[in-house]
């Protein structure tokens, strides 16, 4: 046609603005349907798109190339209505749908995704570089990114997108400007991420259910991945927030969950198999979780455990339905490690561990309050390994208020050894006078415990005590310092004047007797290292015969 005004006419347009008039023609905006293929660029779709639209794309247009540009929404409450497509993105950094606040706020809040495939298919980059939109460049690296409120992420599945949702807090200025509210996820599936879910200051979410697989670690080792990665600091704290069932598998690189000053949690089952470690919750206040199942997990990250509630401001009032721990063989990292404040209750603990030569304990517990445990059961294998352990290195002996009715470490001939019941409280200053009896095959003779501790025979028999009580405070031992003598590790020796020492490794005394001044002291004794637990020895007497 010769002119625009006669395309115009053709199209039934009111006027000469040939693009405009077309696009109402293909698409009639009034009817907020937009289908995507009939415009020149799929920005240009979302350039026409009022508020409240619904973007189409068609199966036929996949699949669809990602500019580094990303798509960028230009009004709010739209629906990108995409399952039937796969996009590709070739940039590094790049976000497939770019939800961002303008500075009249519009962009960014309510809308609904609804995304086939995301495939990440360029050369992959790192955690270093300049910030992109307030974060490091792989946080930009979305299949959705939105720093708005009232977001829905209906169904996605990701295939190498370093973060495949990233819900920020960037507003401009700073990583942390404004908090998102009412955002949500309806059901996602993420391989080869760095973080599958990130997100930073948020209130009112919902991060619905997932199925997370085979992470892709782009850091070297700097911050490893999670499945989950909610982070903020102190001041600037995640609160009131819902996820639902995640169920995590190979994430090698990380703790498949991981949040940080993410307050009134409250969680389904969180699944971590063949995984680092499978949750870490640090400076969080009441956590609330149906279950933490951690399946042929592997070796945590270093300095984490498998399973750790912890931080500089400790986890406060937690309530977990139960833990759950099975360790792939030849893992020697410590189960479940909780630091708390104030209350808390988790319903039970297991621990299934192939340890051959850890020495740690498998269950740590350190803090001050009321804290209910009715049941931990610890199935391992390896002598050296104590169950449970009160306080934790430096923090030793700050545990008190645990009730902890059945604890248990059971054997399983030639599978698993049982672990000495006696160890379980290997602290300076532990609080486990709670009148409670715990199961043990002997009388006890090695262990730090206060007056009114007691212990009932596993295997009770005529004629034989039907346990044991402690009368004095102090540590317990069963062989008296002597000079030049083959020791093991975890033995407990007393000193001539009623001191305990505990032995840290194998190996022969010397010719001097240890004099340790300082509970918490540690030293050398010929080949042999040693802890000093006690400043005097306890007794225990039995409780009758049956």
């Amino acid at each position: 046609m010769e002119n625009d005004q006669a395309v115009a006419t053709y199209l039934g347009a009111p006027d000469s603005q040939t693009y405009q008039a077309a696009a109402e023609s293909f698409t009639r905006a009034d009817e907020l349907v937009i289908n995507v293929a009939r415009f020149p660029t799929v920005q240009a779709a979302f350039d026409a798109a009022p508020d409240g639209a619904r973007l189409y794309f068609p199966p036929e247009m996949s699949p669809v190339t990602v500019p580094p540009s990303s798509f960028q929404h230009k009004a709010n409450n739209q629906t990108v209505d995409a399952m039937g497509v796969e996009f590709l993105v070739s940039t590094w950094g790049t976000p497939v749908f770019l939800a961002v606040r303008s500075s009249l706020g519009v962009g960014a809040n309510g809308h609904t995704w609804r995304i086939g495939l995301v495939r990440f298919v360029g050369t992959r980059g790192n955690h270093t570089g300049a910030p992109i939109r307030g974060s490091a460049p792989y946080c930009s690296g979305c299949a959705v990114w939105s720093n708005g409120d009232r977001n829905y992420v209906e169904y996605l599945r990701t295939d190498g997108m370093p973060t495949p949702i990233f819900f920020s807090s960037w507003d401009g200025s700073s990583v942390n400007d404004r908090t998102g509210v009412g955002n949500r996820i309806g059901y996602l599936e993420a391989t080869r991420y760095n973080f599958a879910l990130l997100f930073v200051s948020q209130e009112g979410y919902d991060w619905g259910d997932a199925y997370c697989h085979d992470d892709l670690d782009d850091s070297g080792g700097v911050n490893p991945t999670h499945a989950i990665y909610g982070s903020a600091s102190s001041t600037f704290r995640s609160r009131g927030g819902r996820i639902g069932k995640w169920t995590v598998e190979n994430n090698l690189s990380g703790a498949p969950f991981q949040l940080k000053f993410t307050d009134g949690v409250v969680a389904g089952t969180l699944s971590g198999n063949g995984s680092a470690g499978v949750v870490s919750i640090q400076n969080c206040h009441d956590f609330t979780a149906e279950g933490i199942l951690g399946q042929n997990v592997k070796t945590a990250v270093t300095g984490s455990r498998l399973v750790e509630l912890v931080g500089t401001e400790t986890c406060k009032r937690p309530n977990i339905g139960r833990v759950s721990v099975d360790k792939a063989t030849g893992v020697n990292t410590e189960s479940v490690l909780l630091i708390l404040d104030e209350s808390g209750y988790i319903g039970s603990i297991t621990v299934t561990s192939r340890n051959t030569s850890n020495a740690g304990a498998e269950v740590s517990l350190r803090g001050v309050g009321a804290f209910s445990i009715p049941a931990i059961l610890v199935n391992a294998r390896g002598t050296a390994n104590r169950p449970v352990r009160l306080g934790n290195g430096a923090e030793d002996g700050r545990a008190a208020g645990w009730n902890l009715p059945n604890v248990r470490s059971v054997g399983g001939g030639s599978t698993y050894d049982p672990i000495p019941v006696e160890e379980f409280a290997q602290c300076y200053n532990n609080a486990w006078g709670d009148g409670n009896a715990y199961l043990i095959g002997s009388i006890p003779n090695k262990g730090l415990f206060r007056r009114g501790m007691r212990w009932s025979a596993s295997a009770p028999s005529s004629g034989a005590p039907r346990g044991w009580t402690q009368t004095v405070n102090g540590a317990l031992s069963s062989a008296t310092w002597a000079a030049s003598t083959a020791v093991v590790a975890g033995a407990w020796w007393k000193l001539a004047n009623g001191r305990v020492i505990r032995y840290r490794s194998s190996g022969t005394t010397g010719t001097a007797e240890p004099n340790p001044t300082a509970i918490g002291e540690l030293g050398n004794d010929g080949t042999a290292s040693w802890e000093y637990m006690a400043d005097s020895s306890g007794a225990v007497v039995s409780e009758g015969n049956l």
